[in-house]
């Protein structure tokens, strides 16, 4: 059973914002059907049952998964008994879908221009600070140069495991990634970095750099 691209936009957002997903799930227009259900799924198993996640959206979570949807099935049969409506009140109803839509696809290109006027605004206010301050200038390139050294979680996960000499359970680097995020300058958030070592485990597997047995990884020399 498919599902429509405005439902799994609807999911990815609640996702990233109940479970805090660093990085967050891409749902630019760029992003294919594919790509938006294979990242739902991957951040699907980091939903623990404290998570206050809807049910519409576990039911769309099923779908993708190939589950069955008993409730599904219950209201096909309850539309099946109820009266046709008037062609009238379906046509008012598709008119009020695509009104829906229009909006949706006008506030995403509405945010879309936000955001280049605001770079534009950043930029426009770099030249000016600039050429009123060029003493300043070797400041300026001294913070870009410290942001450029930050670390994201899912490299702090793979430095965990690069420096690890010994074996490693799962929960282990969790903790020493989230650890190491910190010391660079990030925030806490033990969900992120589980999400980010996940992430690393998939990798790094695929390539033969690891080996997992059960919640333990070692590394392979």
């Amino acid at each position: 059973m498919s599902v429509k691209r405005e439902d799994l936009i609807k999911v990815a957002k609640e996702l990233n914002d109940v479970l805090g997903l660093d990085p967050q799930i891409k749902t630019g227009k760029k992003v294919t059907d594919k790509e938006l259900t294979e990242q739902i799924l991957e951040a699907a198993d980091l939903i623990l049952p404290e998570d206050d996640i809807s049910d519409k959206t576990m039911e769309i979570i099923k779908i993708l998964k190939g589950e069955s949807v008993e409730e599904e099935d219950e209201e096909e049969v309850d539309m099946e008994s109820e009266p046709e409506e008037d062609d009238d009140e379906v046509e008012e109803e598709e008119v009020e879908d695509e009104e829906e839509e229009d909006e949706e696809v006008d506030v995403e290109e509405t945010e879309e221009q936000d955001e280049e006027e605001e770079e534009e605004e950043v930029e426009n206010e770099e030249n000016v600070e600039e050429e009123e301050k060029p003493a300043e200038e070797s400041k300026v390139k001294t913070k870009s140069t410290a942001q450029s050294k930050g670390i994201t979680r899912i490299g702090a996960a793979t430095l965990v495991i690069k420096r690890a000499k010994n074996v490693l359970t799962i929960e282990d680097w969790v903790k020493r990634a989230d650890e190491l995020y910190v010391k660079e300058g990030g925030k806490p958030n033990l969900k992120e970095s589980r999400y980010a070592v996940n992430v690393a485990v998939k990798v790094l597997e695929a390539y033969g750099l690891i080996e997992v047995n059960g919640d333990k990884v070692s590394k392979l020399e």
